[in-house]
């Protein structure tokens, strides 16, 4: 933990009740806004293993760009010439390479490739066809998934081989449409096939093999909707066990799924969208009538057995009256996802996981009115006893004694051959006296 040095002067009671207050409700995340400047909204879509995240802003002309985000800060992703063409960055993938469209609403909407490298430049993933290519996810070895055409047809995409037409799931079935909407590095791919918003099931799929498959069982005759999986080939989205209501669910085997309990918060209703290796999964609450994982109306994640509602367990919401969902999460257990000013703005945040060792503290209620609370807060604060009772964090952080004054410091103890002599509220610090005597010194008791 961080050392502090604590020079002024001040009453140790009230800091004591002050910090045990603030980690009584400690905080599961730290909020990070993403920004652009001048941006109207700000839309992310999802993140890697470097913690490199990707998606789009608007313009105050309303124009979507699509975006990159770095340590280094936000970079525009170039885009195909042309007036007021829209971006959006869809997907990056543990090399840096990003997947998105760009659309200027006259030619056919373009699949491309960028990397994050050289955010200039970009590849485009359609082909000689005329059809619209919308990339959803790209793996590490580089393998872009999505749908294509009118109606949508699934595809894969490789620099070698160029786009491959996966199909529908029936094509004997008329107006049915099918899109990937996620693959691992094992090249497993999942989606969906529709034909209206009241029949809509998840497929399954593998690279090298062009059919879109049902997934079978259960998921073959309720409504199912498969969008995120893990690298061990996990899947969550959402389902239905009565043909309406659609809800997070996890996937099992032969097509089995299993509703998130609690992911629908008070809303009735919701998605999961993404779960990494860990098993920690995201999603959205209150999405409506929608088949699909839509902003709803909250956030929420499920960890060590639990379901939080993301907006009350963050240390700041600065800039947010609410979250919408969240989007995507990395190896790390970052999240990433939307929410809403108070203009009702869209606007993106990353949440980072607080660390697990933070420091705590006991002390037994028969000890609260000596001093006994403010002294163990004093051990947070990286202080420790006088010496030589044990060693401290830093060579000047210790307790002091004053033999001839008769007082002790507040992080010194009784003991090694130290008198319990009269506790001060104070820490050590040798430029304020105490009974005209200092209260340490520069060397160690500082």
């Amino acid at each position: 933990m961080p050392i502090l040095k604590l020079r002024s002067t001040f009453a140790a009671l009230p800091l004591a009740l002050a910090l045990a207050a603030a980690h009584a409700g400690a905080p599961l995340y730290h909020l990070t806004p993403l920004t652009v400047p001048d941006a109207t909204s700000v839309t992310v879509e999802d993140i890697n293993d470097a913690g490199q995240v990707v998606g789009t802003y608007n313009d105050a002309g309303f124009v979507r760009h699509a975006v990159l985000w770095d340590a280094a800060g936000w970079h525009e992703l170039a885009l195909p010439p042309g007036d007021e063409v829209n971006g959006i960055a869809r997907a990056i993938n543990n090399a840096g390479q990003i997947v998105g469209t760009s659309d200027d609403f006259v030619q056919p909407t373009f699949g491309l490739l960028w990397d994050a490298a050289t955010p200039g430049t970009y590849t485009v993933l359609n082909d000689d066809s005329g059809a619209p290519v919308l990339p959803a996810d790209i793996n590490d070895d580089g393998v872009v998934a999505g749908g294509w055409g009118v109606p949508s047809r699934a595809f894969v995409w490789t620099a070698a081989g160029g786009l491959v037409d996966y199909g529908v799931q029936d094509p004997s079935v008329q107006d049915q449409q099918a899109r990937w909407t996620a693959i691992n590095d094992s090249g497993k791919l999942i989606g969906y096939w529709n034909v209206h918003v009241a029949d809509i099931h998840a497929t399954v799929g593998i690279v090298g093999t062009p059919a879109v498959l049902g997934m079978g069982g259960a998921s073959d005759v309720q409504r199912t909707n498969a969008v995120g999986m893990n690298a061990a080939g996990v899947v969550v989205g959402l389902g239905s066990n009565d043909l309406e209501t659609l809800v997070p669910i996890v996937f099992g085997d032969e097509g089995a799924f299993t509703e998130i309990a609690g992911a629908t918060l008070d809303q009735g209703n919701g998605a999961a969208i993404a779960i990494n290796d860990a098993g920690v999964i995201v999603g959205t609450a209150g999405i409506g009538t929608a088949n699909g994982p839509v902003p709803g109306l909250k956030a929420w994640v499920y960890r060590d057995g639990a379901v939080y509602d993301l907006f009350t367990v963050v240390d700041d919401t600065t800039g947010f009256v609410r979250f919408s969902n969240a989007v995507a999460i990395n190896a790390s257990g970052v999240i990433v996802g939307t929410g809403h000013d108070a203009d009702d703005n869209g606007q993106s945040f990353v949440l980072t996981p607080a660390a697990d060792n933070q420091p705590f503290g006991f002390v037994e209620r028969k000890c609260l009115n000596r001093g006994s609370l403010s002294h163990e807060l004093t051990h947070l604060l990286g202080a420790n006893h006088a010496p030589p009772m044990t060693p401290s964090f830093a060579n000047d952080s210790y307790g002091y004694h004053d033999a001839h004054a008769n007082f002790r410091t507040l992080e010194a103890a009784c003991g090694a051959g130290d008198p319990c002599r009269d506790r001060i509220p104070y820490l050590s610090d040798p430029s304020q006296p105490f009974r005209g005597a200092p209260r340490g010194n520069t060397t160690s008791n500082d």
